[in-house]
Order: structure tokens, then sequence, then C-alpha cells
């Protein structure tokens, strides 16, 4: 009686909840870790491509994504050997030979009658008593049942650890936004007020040279003025010549040396010069920041060298270089 309770609980974990008998083409939800018989859960989804959720737990979920779980389906294949090997007249009778099977065939992991045992199929093979074969499957099955119940905690543990670590990375994505936003649109105001200032320094720049231009011409004006009247002096008789010729000599000595207007915009233009460096200066920066913009974020191929002590035994395949990496399900 001892061994029924573990039995019992063996037939009930390879048991669809769905359609209540054993799993056929046991499928494993990732999400969940729930498990179902693929053509139970089809049905249960039916053909809508909206959002699905697991029959037993009702989690909801994405893409209809699920594993094959071939461990659980040989659990089943040992459940249905175990099953009542007897049956309720002390043991099933071989179709055959309509002998009793009380022997087990370890070969083709099957029950077998005594003529069978004789016969040439089973003739070199191991054969113990079905009590025998009954007792040490059972463990067998146990040690799968308590492998599978570890997997699924393991995926259990990997689900929230893998679900913490994205809500981690989603806050820091949503926090470096928040950063970028800000630091561009500082980076736009200070641009903006820079590009003032400097257009208005431009600006004065412009008046300068216009002002100097005005300076220098308004000197010619006057030198014309006095060229005439001294032309005038000249022409005249010597006794009007030298009436008042103290203020003509007057006018022409306080009549400043004449300035070369190149001389008079030398300064203007190297200010123009200064402008032009500053341009030349936020084309470069700007090519520098476009550039790191748009190729900051591209991979760089690198060799490496993976460790095949670390990999998950069950989940990961390295290739005989160590450069790459194949993943599978856990239950192939």
């Amino acid at each position: 009686m001892a061994a029924e309770a573990p039995l019992q609980y063996l037939l009930e974990e390879a048991t669809c909840s769905i359609c209540l008998d054993y799993f056929q083409d046991p499928v494993l939800i990732p999400e969940c870790g729930h498990n179902f018989c693929r053509g139970c859960l089809t049905g249960s989804w039916g053909t809508s491509e909206s959002e699905a959720s697991c029959p037993q737990c009702r989690q909801t979920f994405g893409p209809r994504n699920v594993l094959p779980n071939r461990q659980l389906a040989r659990l089943v294949e040992m459940a249905r050997r175990c099953e009542d090997p007897w049956g309720e007249d002390g043991g099933r009778v071989c179709p055959k030979h309509r002998e009793p099977l009380k022997l087990f065939c370890k070969h083709h992991e099957t029950l077998i009658c005594v003529v069978c045992d004789r016969c040439k199929k089973h003739r070199d093979h191991s054969v113990i008593p079905a009590e025998e074969a009954f007792q040490e499957y059972q463990l067998k099955v146990g040690d799968c049942l308590q492998a599978q119940k570890e997997e699924k905690e393991k995926i259990a543990a990997y689900k929230t650890e893998t679900e913490q670590t994205v809500q981690e990375m989603l806050d820091l994505i949503k926090k470096e936004k928040k950063n970028a936003v800000a630091e561009f649109r500082e980076l736009q105001r200070w641009l903006k007020r820079q590009e003032k200032l400097l257009l208005a320094r431009m600006e004065e720049t412009e008046k300068e040279i216009l002002a100097r231009r005005d300076n220098g011409l308004a000197g010619l004006c006057s030198l014309d003025d006095l060229i005439q009247e001294i032309e005038e002096k000249h022409q005249q008789p010597a006794s009007k010549l030298l009436q008042d010729i103290g203020s003509i000599l007057k006018k022409y000595q306080a009549k400043k040396t004449f300035e070369n207007p190149v001389d008079l915009l030398l300064e203007p233009k190297w200010t123009i010069w200064d402008y032009n460096d500053i341009t030349v200066l936020l084309k470069s920066a700007m090519k520098k920041l476009r550039d790191t913009l748009e190729t900051g974020f591209q991979l760089q191929e690198v060799n490496i060298i993976l460790d095949p002590d670390i990999a998950h035994p069950g989940c990961l395949d390295i290739s005989e270089d160590q450069n790459s990496i194949k993943g599978r399900s856990a239950f192939d």
C-alpha cells in the first residue's frame, strides 16, 4: 500500500488537466510552466490570433510559444507501464500465448509471458519478474518525476529572474530617455543663446564697418572742398592771392594726413576672420557629435572564447571551436 501513494501521484502528474487522460504529445507553456496535450491546448486556444492564456492558471501572454516536453513524454510512457500492470485477475494475459504476463523484458521494456521468454525474440535478453521490474521502474519514474519538478523550479526561478532583470532594464532605459531629452533641450537652449550673442556681435561689426566707411568718405569730401578753395586762390592775381593767404595755409596745415581706408578696416576684418573660425569650429563639433550619435551604437565584431564549464547543460550547445552557441529546449 505504501507504493500506491507515489504511483497515484505519478499518474496524476502524467495526466492532462484538459482531457483528464495521459498526455499526448505534451508541450510546455514557458511563461507559467504548465503542461498540456498539444491537441488539447490548440483546441482550447482556437484559431484566434488574440492574446492567449493558460487554461490552468489563466496567466495571459502574447505570442503563442510552446516547447515540446520530451522528458514528460517519457515519464508518461513509464506511467502507462506502471499503472495496474497485473490487472484485476492478478495479471494481464499475453495476446499471443494467452498466458499471464508475469515477466518483464528489460531489452524491449515490455511485459511478457513464460512462453515469450523461451522464444527466439527474447532468448538472450535480460528478463526479470514483473514485480521486481515494477519496483525498479517505479524508482526510475520517481527520479524522472523529481527531475521534472526540479526543472520546473529552475524555469520558474529563471522566469522570475528574467522578469526582474527586464524590469530593471526598462526602468534604466526610461531614466536614460529622460536624461537624453533634458540634455538635448539644454543643448538647444544653450546653442540658441550663443546664436543670438554671435549674431548680435556680427551686427555690431557691420555697424562699425559702415561707420568707418562713412568717416573715410567724410574726410574725402572735406579734402575736395579744400582743394577747390586752394585752386581758386592759386589762380588769383598777386594782390588777391596775398590777401587772407594765412587762413588758406592754416586750413592746409590743419588738414590731417590721408589715412588708407584699408588700414581703417583692418581691425573689423580680423573680427570677421574670428567669426569664420567660430563657424569652422561649429561644423567640426557638429560632425563629431553626428558621428558619435550615428555610429556609437554599432556593435563591433570581436572574437570570443566560451567556457563550456559554465554553460547550462540542458539549454546551450557550444561549438567545437568554442566561438558560437545554440540554444535548445531543456526537454530535448
